[in-house]
């Protein structure tokens, strides 16, 4: 296993201090632009007047969130696809699996020293990402339950970086290429944010809750609205809903009935509609719905490395 650690350093060393220095160094950001933001909440607490928002801290915070998002592609393109692709393509490997270790042996001893530095590394960035996260949300306001907060918070960062690791090691296995295997990896990942914009909102059952334009004459405790932390799931386009539960389209409402109408509340009020009905994922969920993408991702991760080790099992030795 030591002979593994030093082959596996010798041939990776650069990715790996490439990624130790990206790691300090944006550890170190999201500390200090989270100890900032705290300081910004502290201090807006109490400030008369309101504190406005024009400091530079929240973009700050947002632009090294959106980075963290994007690391696990890079490491499946600068981890992952060179472990096998790059053997392949200047036929090293045959010659390796034909001495002393075994195909097996050489694939699983530098996948763990690979998974074991990314693992510790992503632990790391994963852990500090959550407190600035919540130091964002803090300030702004804006939902943990948002993409690039969610995807921040609740370990996401440690299990996307183990999962995109091994899937950059199966597209190295299954085509034997490095541009091949980049050109996998990133259309698979074009996928993945594609799918899981559309998907995360659906882990469960939607709630829908009236926000009425007023308190109505049944109580204030029939009046809800999403609250911060809440996903909302209506995409800039809320249904309306009339005093007998009927549901009409914006275009319906405003485009077609009170477009053109002087009073627009008069307009709402002669066609019964009473408010817009909202639907949304609770803050309560989050927890859940972390869990199952964490579990999403371990599963891709499971996957993956099955895909390399049949990939590896069926390659043929013999130098032709």
């Amino acid at each position: 296993m030591k002979g593994l650690i030093w082959l596996t350093w010798r041939q990776h060393r650069w990715p790996i201090v490439v990624s130790a220095v990206i790691t300090a160094a944006m550890t170190a950001a999201m500390a200090l632009t989270a100890s900032r933001l705290g300081s910004m909440v502290a201090k807006c607490a109490t400030a008369q007047p309101p504190c406005t928002n024009t400091d530079p801290e929240p973009s700050h915070a947002s632009y090294l969130m959106n980075s963290l998002v994007f690391l696990p592609v890079l490491i499946a393109v600068f981890w992952g696809v060179p472990l096998l692709a790059r053997e392949f393509e200047q036929r090293t490997l045959p010659l390796a699996w034909s001495q002393d270790v075994s195909r097996q042996k050489w694939l699983w001893g530098k996948t763990a020293v690979m998974i074991v530095l990314v693992g510790a590394m992503g632990t790391i960035l994963a852990a500090e990402s959550e407190h600035l996260a919540h130091q964002y949300h803090a300030y702004t306001g804006d939902s943990l339950f948002d993409g690039t907060q969610f995807q921040a918070g609740g370990w996401m960062p440690l299990t996307l970086a183990l999962a995109w690791l091994a899937v950059g090691i199966a597209a190295g296995a299954a085509t034997r290429r490095v541009l091949a295997a980049i050109a996998v990896v990133g259309g698979l990942w074009i996928v993945r944010m594609v799918v899981m914009v559309k998907l995360r909102g659906q882990f469960m059952t939607p709630l829908h809750v009236i926000k009425p334009f007023k308190v109505s004459d049944r109580g204030a405790d029939t009046v809800h609205a999403v609250v911060t932390n809440d996903m909302s799931l209506n995409g800039g386009s809320q249904s309306f809903i009339d005093v007998h539960g009927a549901t009409y389209s914006p275009q319906v409402v405003m485009d077609g009935w009170c477009g053109r109408a002087d009073n627009i509340g008069t307009c709402l009020q002669q066609h019964g509609i009473v408010g817009t009905l909202n639907k949304y994922q609770p803050a309560s969920r989050m927890g859940t719905f972390h869990l199952i993408e964490n579990g999403m991702n371990l599963g891709l991760f499971v996957i993956a490395l099955a895909v390399a080790w049949w990939c590896v099992k069926k390659t043929r030795t013999t130098v032709v």
